[in-house]
């Protein structure tokens, strides 16, 4: 089977984009072809196939208001730059569409409506532009102008198949626009292909801390920083960070300063089973509603327990293996607790992570995604693949 990849852009290395090269190594080694269509950028691959910048895109600079604010109109009405027949000499048989903003709703629109396609819902980019679904709830107006544009963008994307990462996720992105047909979609899941090693770790110090993600505002980095400088000490611990992002020089400042904070920078998967072996816990901290949390599924898999934000709290954790705060100042306080748990509890709590990391099989969640893709190859050209609505 020959797959297109589509995704906006590798600027970042977050959890999507990580997933989608995962997932092209794990076709690829199935004896699948695969090719990856993606707006050029510093993580681009050499087999990557340039997808040319959208008109808006060229009007604004990057990390501007303006820039911003064409980006985001961009999505809507730009119906430059992706092209269907950028596909055509690949021809593929699906198409995998990734993050879709920086691409645009129309562009993508007629991508899937030409190919076999199924789109990964990775974000809350149908909600609000700006993910995080922060702009919910500040006025009647607004709420009815992002209900508009999840209707717009919906439609666009009706002819593919959603796949969902949980249930939560289906309900918020389906929901946001009520009045537009549903659309065919499937709850898959996510995994990771992690080395057999990370299934057997010891346990990791009850006092050090991990956190793995993007250093931005959003994640709670900032929240985590600031509940470390009030608790830190009381723990008696360490708190490890890895990752990048617009809070490093913040992270690094506190790491100079704390002899209890170490900054890890970026890690390859070597590096992070490192550092799931020291640490204890894992700190999520995000202030958005993540739609599943691939780092929370690493910790679980390592047999790590999660410490997290109630708004953000992983769907694939059960109740045993995660604890949660409410608000930033409770997390201080978690942190205390966790790093003075007793045995017993933080036993009970790790043998659940390692019975939740069970069912996360990198595998089984491939051998999903391909059943998806002869599911829409399979379909007549004028109907749609009849999914039901499953967890795997």
């Amino acid at each position: 089977m020959r797959i297109a990849m589509v995704h906006s852009s590798f600027a970042i290395r977050g959890g999507a984009e990580q997933y989608l090269r995962n997932l092209s190594a794990a076709l690829t080694q199935r004896g699948h072809e695969v090719r990856v269509f993606s707006g050029p950028s510093a993580h681009s691959l050499p087999d990557d196939v340039p997808i040319r910048p959208r008109v808006a895109a060229r009007l604004g600079q990057p990390g501007t208001r303006a820039g911003k604010v064409l980006t985001h109109l961009g999505d809507l009405v730009d119906p430059t730059g992706l092209r269907v027949d950028a596909l055509r000499e690949f021809a593929p048989d699906v198409v995998h569409v990734h993050n879709w903003q920086g691409l645009g709703s129309l562009p993508v629109g007629r991508l899937v409506r030409a190919y076999p396609s199924v789109h990964s819902v990775h974000d809350h980019a149908v909600c609000d532009p700006n993910n995080a679904l922060g702009n919910l709830g500040r006025s009647p107006g607004l709420d009815r102008l992002l209900r508009l544009r999840s209707a717009w963008v919906l439609r666009r994307l009706s002819p593919a198949v959603l796949l969902f990462p949980s249930e939560r996720t289906r309900r918020r992105v389906l929901g946001s626009a009520p009045g537009v047909r549903r659309v065919t979609d499937r709850v898959v899941s996510l995994a990771m292909p992690t080395s057999p090693r990370c299934r057997e770790l010891p346990y990791g110090g009850r006092n050090v801390f991990l956190y793995l993600g993007a250093l931005a505002a959003h994640k709670g980095v900032d929240l985590l920083l600031e509940a470390w400088r009030e608790a830190g000490s009381a723990t008696g611990g360490t708190l490890l960070i890895g990752g990048d992002g617009p809070l490093r020089a913040e992270v690094e400042r506190l790491a100079e300063d704390v002899p209890s904070v170490r900054y890890l920078g970026h890690l390859d998967e070597a590096g992070k089973e490192a550092a799931f072996a020291s640490a204890g816990w894992l700190v999520f901290p995000s202030r958005g509603a993540e739609t599943f949390g691939l780092v929370c599924a690493e910790a679980l898999v390592a047999g790590r327990p999660v410490i997290a934000n109630a708004v953000a709290a992983p769907p694939m954790a059960s109740d045993g293996s995660v604890l949660l705060f409410r608000e930033p100042n409770e997390l201080a306080e978690l942190l205390r607790r966790a790093a003075s748990m007793p045995d017993g509890e933080y036993d009970a709590m790790t043998a659940s992570a390692i019975e939740d990391g069970r069912r996360l099989d990198w595998d089984r969640h491939v051998d999903t995604i391909i059943q998806s893709y002869e599911s829409v190859v399979a379909a007549p050209a004028d109907g749609r693949p009849s999914f039901k609505v499953t967890t795997r």
